[in-house]
């Protein structure tokens, strides 16, 4: 039997699930679409032979639905969500971030945990073979004891990015190049170096009229001693210019590059380690994209069959970069180190403007 799915948001996040969605039809079948658009629903549903809707709840109420895809601007995934899991009872795919604060990231899981629904954040990094492959080295300890993990992107995203839907670069319901962008990188740095103890960072906003900041600038000490530095920003001019993350090991010393850090650019260890290893070595050619295609069908499988791909984010596996992110920004506001366990006070990620 097929997985049935309801999509709740039909932006530029959801035009890439469209695209596998319409590649993975031997497992599920797209029911409905919701969206505050009737157009854009519309779209959404002849190209998927779907059901339009502006009511998400009129939607879940009319639809067979198994699995809710959430793909909302940032800062509406805790709402939404917890109406789909405590109303409905319907499992939950999110695009990431899990949520914007962190009560509301517990809340779903603790509702998801509490009616035995699965829940999977979005990070499709993650599946990009290279990021499997250094998870690997570092799990088999072939770097040695981790003593650097740094990760940095520098990207466009001028003023017109950001005029283009009035929630981008809010505090509500975006935040900045940290929790927007920086997300999958922040995710990566727990994915692959462990947990966080302790960070400090600075921020402002020095190139576009936003709420959010446009360049962070973190260090993080991890639990496992080693040290760590982000660089996050949206004001490379006139052009992205690259993303890189960079692990530093007693045995060896690795680098993954490319935007979605999908090449393992560079790989050294100590002559002792034999290892052969092609460097060119890369993700297959998707005409879907190899991660976002791999991530979303480990996804279905889950969901269908309780088979779960080692790089998916479940449940609370979600909050650990987002722990890092509120404490970054935490950081920033507070301009002092913030050390964990932490409940942000200053932060302004994900609060509501004051009537």
């Amino acid at each position: 039997m097929k997985l049935r799915i309801a999509i709740i948001g039909c932006g530029k996040a959801s035009e890439k699930h469209l695209r596998v969605y319409k590649a993975l039809t031997e497992l599920i079948e797209v029911v409905a679409v919701c969206d505050l658009n009737l157009g854009r629903a519309e779209v959404f549903a002849k190209e998927l032979g779907a059901k339009a809707y502006t009511d998400f709840k009129e939607m879940l109420k009319k639809e067979p639905v198994d699995v809710v895809d959430l793909a909302l601007p940032s800062g509406l995934h805790g709402e939404i969500g917890k109406i789909v899991l405590r109303g409905f009872k319907k499992h939950l795919l999110v695009e990431k971030p899990l949520a914007l604060t962190l009560r509301d990231a517990e809340e779903l899981i603790n509702l998801s945990e509490r009616y035995k629904l699965k829940l999977v954040t979005i990070f499709q990094n993650r599946a990009n073979l290279p990021v499997q492959k250094l998870k690997e080295f570092l799990e088999k300890g072939l770097l040695g004891k981790p003593l650097l993990i740094s990760t940095r992107f520098y990207w466009k995203r001028d003023q017109s990015y950001y005029d283009s839907a009035d929630w981008r670069g809010t505090w509500a319901l975006d935040g900045g190049a940290l929790a927007q962008q920086g997300c999958h990188f922040v995710d990566m740095m727990v994915y692959l170096g462990g947990d966080v103890e302790e960070v400090y960072a600075k921020m402002g906003t020095y190139l576009s009229k936003i709420e959010a900041e446009d360049l962070l600038v973190g260090t993080l000490r991890f639990k496992n001693g080693a040290l760590g530095t982000i660089e996050a920003t949206t004001c490379a001019r006139p052009k992205d210019i690259k993303a890189e993350f960079v692990v530093l090991g007693e045995k060896g010393s690795s680098i993954l590059s490319g935007f979605s850090l999908d090449r393992l650019e560079y790989l050294a260890l100590d002559d002792g380690v034999n290892l052969s290893l092609d460097l060119s070595e890369k993700n297959p050619e998707n005409p879907y994209g190899f991660a976002i295609y791999q991530y979303l069908k480990s996804a279905i499988l889950f969901f269908k069959e309780g088979a779960l791909a080692p790089y998916l984010s479940v449940g609370e596996d979600a909050l650990k970069s987002l722990k890092v992110i509120l404490a970054l920004y935490e950081s920033a506001e507070r301009n002092r180190p913030i050390s964990f366990p932490f409940r942000p006070r200053y932060c302004k990620l994900g609060r509501k403007p004051l009537a």
